[in-house]
């Protein structure tokens, strides 16, 4: 029997002990974390604008009711007009926008004024949803076209490019036309368009107009309610009086055989007629260079001088393959009434003094066996003629030279510095050297060896034949790679791995029987100069039965022993019930 002494003891202890347990502790901790108001979450449900009502004449197109709404989980929306869902959809959180010109296409309006109801609803994927209304309200047009009309202008007797443009807005368009009336008898009130008004701007071309007159021409128009406005536009044609005009560009100098320079004056006139381009002459030398390739400066006659653009047009005179010289190009331009212009510049062609300039590499270096180095050149130079590139004193390639940029790949090369020579020629045999040095290092990588695999294959009941295959690659190649084994490592044989393709190899090492612990490694050389060698390290393999296990013989034993016991109780049975 315990004391009261003792059991209050023991009672206090499981107490205690509860207190600390941390089981107790930690239902104890989630109930007071479920008790704080920080830890009750009640998830926000989406937010949405609120469109401004909208109250406007009917008949206005393009009008729209934007709301933006955000969700972290958007999920769908619904727009009803009047209690009526007029779209619906999936909603992935953004503006959800309605246009508003199906209330005239569906023929929604009967009488005015007229109120529709929109309502745009979203839901999240909580089912969570707000919503917003928006009234718009259709009132009647009672208001005539606006229209805002150019200024009145001017322009020269045979220009183009002239236009009248009148900017409208109208709910309801209907009819328009445009008359013009002019102090030229044969032009008075000529309706000069017209047709249906579908409430875009209207524009018309006013070119061709005769000198010393006035037009006025006059936009009327309406809508489908019988308003209408109008709006009155004054064109002034005055005479051709200013010759052509023609831009100054500044004198030129360059090398003798560069190529790309031009002459590029701006020409305009209101009645152009003909031009020509007329060269003199002040100094040439026709033997300078590869006279083959050159050419004297030519004149230029444009009999029939026009242009599309009404801002002008350029006339360009190339200066390419012109002989050394000094050239004055002088244009002359006429129009229809017989005004002219012109402009002269100087084209001085000095003498090739400068030998090609050459950009090119200094040096490369590359690792043996790495593929994709090449040494390229570009030059600068008007007058090229050849090319000739060595390598450690013996030419590689040599030819014609045009210009252009050369390249060589230097791959392969063996290990240890090479020095490459390119020397670029000018038609007056003056040279540019670029030496460029090519260092190969020896390759410092030894050859990659990995998946290994052992494959054992069935021969007797108590041995199997062993086959390794292995992974290996090096950028120089494989040079030789073998195989080496036995039952330890101070007692092995060895044999050449045979290619498999795609960087596998294989070998086998013949006959071990079960339960024996093969060692082998595999030694790979590559190709490179340094012959690089990857020893791995010693690996084990054991040899393991093939055939299926065998039930050991005390399993049939204690089987049999059952049988007969069995038995030997039926036949009691059987015994002892007939004799009964």
């Amino acid at each position: 029997m315990l004391s009261s002494h003792h059991s209050r003891f023991i009672m206090v202890m499981t107490v205690f002990w509860l207190v600390l347990s941390p089981c107790v502790s930690s239902s104890f901790s989630s109930l007071v974390s479920n008790l704080k108001p920080e830890g009750q979450f009640a998830p926000a449900a989406p937010s949405i604008s609120s469109p401004s009502d909208m109250t406007y004449e009917n008949g206005t197109v393009n009008k729209k009711i934007v709301w933006n709404s955000t969700d972290p989980s958007p999920k769908n929306y619904t727009v009803t007009r009047n209690g009526t869902i007029h779209k619906s959809g999936s909603w992935s959180g953004g503006a959800i926008e309605v246009l508003l010109n199906h209330l005239y296409t569906e023929k929604l309006v009967s009488t005015l004024p007229a109120l529709f109801v929109f309502v745009c609803k979203v839901f999240n994927t909580s089912n969570e949803s707000v919503s917003d209304e928006v009234l718009v309200t259709l009132i009647a047009d009672t208001t005539s076209p606006i229209i805002s009309a150019p200024a009145n202008f001017s322009y020269e007797e045979g220009s183009f490019g002239h236009t009248v443009t009148w900017n409208i807005t109208e709910s309801n368009p209907d009819f328009y036309n445009v008359t013009r009336t002019s102090n030229e008898t044969t032009s008075n009130r000529t309706v000069v368009k017209s047709g249906q008004f579908y409430g875009a701007n209207i524009s018309i071309n006013v070119d061709g107009l005769n000198a010393t007159h006035w037009y006025v021409y006059t936009l009327f128009v309406n809508d489908t309610l019988k308003h209408n406005a109008t709006s009155s536009v004054n064109v002034t044609v005055y005479l051709d009086v200013t010759p052509p005009t023609v831009t100054q560009p500044d004198d030129l100098t360059f090398e003798f055989g560069s190529r790309g320079h031009k002459i590029v004056w701006h020409v305009y006139d209101s009645n152009p007629k003909n031009y020509t381009v007329r060269v003199t002459t002040l100094y040439t030398n026709s033997s300078y260079g590869n006279v083959s390739a050159f050419h004297s400066p030519t004149n230029i006659t444009m009999a029939s001088w026009t242009f599309i653009d009404p801002e002008g047009n350029d006339v360009t005179t190339s200066l390419d393959s012109i002989f050394l010289g000094n050239y004055t190009f002088t244009i002359l331009l006429f129009d229809k009434y017989g005004r002219n212009n012109t402009d002269s510049l100087n084209v001085t062609i000095y003498k090739d003094i400068r030998a090609p300039v050459v950009t090119g590499k200094a040096y490369l270096g590359y690792e043996e066996g790495y593929k994709g180095n090449y040494l390229n050149w570009s030059a600068d130079e008007s007058n090229p003629r050849s090319y000739n590139l060595t390598r450690d004193g013996a030419v590689l390639m040599n030819g014609t030279w045009r210009g252009e940029n050369l390249s060589v790949n230097v791959d392969r090369l063996s290990v240890g510095i090479h020095v490459y020579n390119m020397t670029l020629t000018d038609f007056f045999n003056q040279s540019a050297v670029t030496v460029t040095t090519v260092n190969v290092t020896a390759d410092a990588h030894i050859p990659t060896v990995s998946g290994f695999a052992v494959i054992q294959s069935f021969t007797t009941g108590y041995a199997n034949n062993l086959t390794v295959q292995v992974y290996c690659w090096d950028i120089n190649n494989i040079s030789s790679i073998r195989v080496e084994w036995g039952l330890d490592t101070n007692h092995t044989v060895n044999a050449t791995m045979q290619s498999q393709g795609r960087d596998l190899y294989s070998a086998s090492l013949g006959e071990y029987a079960v339960g024996s612990i093969v060692v082998y490694r595999v030694i790979a050389v590559d190709n490179s100069s340094m012959k690089n060698v990857h020893t791995t390290p010693w690996m084990t393999v054991v040899v393991t039965s093939m055939l299926q296990e065998e039930s050991p013989g005390y399993l049939w034993g204690l089987l049999l022993a059952l049988g007969l016991l069995s038995s030997l109780i039926i036949a009691m049975l059987y015994f002892r019930t007939k004799s009964r």
